[in-house]
Formats: C-alpha cells, sequence, structure tokens
C-alpha cells in the first residue's frame, strides 16, 4: 500500500506542476522586431503539428510531453525501468531546449529569436524532472528491497 501511495504522490505532484505550467507564459520571442509573449497552452496543443510548420526540432522537444505520459503509465504498470528510461529521455529533451536561441516564429518556416524563457517553461520543466526524480528515486528502493529480501 506504501508504494501506491508513493506513486501517486510523485505523479499528482508532477502533474500539478504540469498543469500550473499552462496556465503561464512559456517564451518571449522576437519576431519580425515585434515582441512577442507565447503560452504554454498554445505551445502544449501546437506541438504535435509544428513539424506541419517545418519545426521537427520543435516537435522532437515537445515530445517529452508523451514521453512523460508513457512513463507514468509505465510506472503504474509496475514497470519502473521503462518509466525510469523514458523519463530520463523526457528531461534531457526538456532542458535541451533551454540552450535553444530561435524557435519556429509562424506557420510558414520563419524562426523567431528566444528572448527568454518564462514560468511556463520553468514549471513544465520542474514538472518532468520531479517525475524523473521520483521514477528514478523509487525503482531504486524497490532494486534495494529485491537485494535484501
Amino acid at each position: 500500500m506504501e508504494s501506491k501511495k508513493s506513486k501517486l504522490v510523485i505523479v499528482i505532484f508532477s502533474l500539478l506542476l504540469f498543469s500550473v505550467s499552462l496556465t503561464q507564459n512559456a517564451v518571449t520571442i522576437n519576431y519580425s522586431n515585434e515582441i512577442k509573449v507565447a503560452s504554454s497552452l498554445d505551445y502544449f496543443l501546437m506541438g504535435s503539428t509544428a513539424f506541419l510548420g517545418g519545426g521537427l526540432l520543435e516537435q522532437i522537444i515537445w515530445l517529452a510531453n508523451p514521453l512523460s505520459f508513457f512513463a507514468i503509465y509505465y510506472f503504474f504498470k509496475d514497470n519502473s525501468k521503462k518509466a525510469v528510461v523514458l523519463s530520463f529521455i523526457a528531461s534531457c529533451l526538456s532542458i535541451s531546449f533551454s540552450f535553444w536561441n530561435e524557435i519556429l516564429g509562424a506557420e510558414s518556416g520563419s524562426m523567431a529569436e528566444i528572448i527568454s524563457l518564462e514560468l511556463g517553461y520553468y514549471f513544465w520543466l520542474s514538472s518532468i524532472l520531479i517525475l524523473t526524480i521520483g521514477i528514478f528515486i523509487y525503482y531504486r528502493r524497490s532494486l534495494k528491497e529485491i537485494w535484501e529480501s
């Protein structure tokens, strides 16, 4: 029973942060000498179709979301090893975005300069990192219990 409770706390906290991230702005961009603030919700909803506008790299970063959700699925299905791998990949993808200088600015394929990362990005990143760390700690504890018995 304690393990289910631990899993729930990890996942609920992560999903709560993810939900909060969707209410915030993700980035401030300079597109055609016009400063725009982009919503996290917009990026979440349109991220899956980014490749249609030439945003293949944006599509790859967006994959951190479904990878995290699959990690949660495997975590509850007691396949913590897969959950660790998927959440680690999602973490790497989400962290890698912080090194970007440009992002797709319009469906035409033109790029916009990233001026700053906003609170929505940091909440999103935190939700994935907390999920990854929580799953890893849980996995490590379960391995320790197996070796001790």
